[in-house]
């Protein structure tokens, strides 16, 4: 691609992540352009996508694909829905960025990247948060040693209720697993370099009473000696949203990670007590940059078909420890 090129955006799903989020990162960037959009309601999507300089509202994603003026597509339909978008991009032969999770299944997501692969085009998956600069900088200090060999992670991150969606209600489109705890899970891995062993789930409702888990908490095994403790939630009003690690020499904690003006991370070892403070980044913004770098063929830190296929397989480890009250092994 001509990397002095404007990059030229159409977007698939007109719903809260990007109406509030992933256009104005669009709108923001000198380096790209909304150019068009696909919505169910054309009339009303042109009204929502027209503010962010989008022209042309197709109707069906297959129209949208068509526009030869579009480079990159960002999915953002409802989880069940991604597969076929990715599909129908690549055979259009356009980049994606895809809403995690990439799929449902993990047969559907290596379909997925194989296709993409096979057109030549750019798959990658919007673990944003991964972008965060607080969090670099955790992964610097555990990557370090500071800490010395990991043996406690306690990571926790709720929803606001007010979240827009409908097809969160719905049990198909993989309840707050996929939807909140998917990003905690991708970066306890991405923070620390250890890989999952066990997990042993629980979720509140129950999802063997066919109902969406709203709450869900995972007890992990990484590498050797380390354990952690996932929680994430869309039912409750206060909580500290906050990240632990412990080793054998120090720990750190943060303060509330996301909804905050400032964020704070504690160091605690031999040599004593440091605090550090860090502006948050606009991740949605950054994240529509990395993706500008990637069609110059910069790797950026955004999970790629591989990776995400990977916590897929997690995911389907928790829904069974779900179904079955016992650990389930990833070796």
């Amino acid at each position: 691609m001509d990397t002095h090129k404007v990059v030229r955006w159409g977007v698939v799903g007109l719903g809260g992540v990007v109406v509030d989020s992933v256009a104005p990162g669009i709108l923001a960037s000198p380096g790209s352009r909304l150019v068009a959009c696909a919505s169910r309601d054309p009339v009303k999507g042109l009204e929502v996508a027209r503010p962010f300089g989008a022209e042309r509202v197709y109707a069906a994603h297959g129209e949208l694909l068509a526009d030869p003026e579009v480079d990159v597509v960002y999915i953002a339909t409802p989880n069940a829905l991604h597969k076929e978008a990715v599909l129908a991009a690549a055979r259009a032969g356009k980049h994606v960025l895809c809403e995690k999770p990439l799929a449902l299944s993990v047969a559907d997501a290596r379909e997925m990247g194989a296709a993409c692969a096979d057109a030549g085009v750019i798959l990658r998956v919007a673990f944003q948060i991964r972008l965060e600069g607080m969090l670099h900088r955790v992964r610097e200090i555990v990557r370090a040693g500071e800490l010395g060999e990991l043996r406690s992670i306690a990571f926790e991150r709720t929803a606001p209720l007010t979240q827009r969606g409908e097809w969160r209600h719905d049990l198909k489109q993989g309840g707050v697993l996929f939807d909140v705890a998917t990003h905690l899970l991708d970066l306890v891995p991405w923070l620390t370099g250890l890989r999952y062993r066990d997990v042993y789930a629980c979720s509140n409702p129950d999802r063997r009473d066919g109902k969406p888990e709203d709450t869900v908490a995972v007890l992990a095994r990484l590498g050797e000696r380390c354990n952690a403790v996932i929680r994430a939630s869309r039912e409750i009003p206060y909580a500290k949203n906050d990240l632990i690690i412990e080793g054998t020499k120090g720990m750190l904690s943060t303060s509330a990670i996301r909804w905050v003006d400032e964020y704070h991370l504690q160091v605690n070892t031999a040599a004593g007590v440091r605090e550090e403070r860090f502006t948050p980044t606009r991740i949605y913004h950054r994240e529509i940059e990395v993706m500008e770098g990637e069609l110059r063929g910069e790797r950026s830190l955004l999970p790629d078909a591989e990776e995400a296929t990977y916590m897929i397989r997690l995911a389907d480890a928790v829904f069974e420890s779900i179904d079955t009250r016992r650990a389930v092994s990833l070796d």
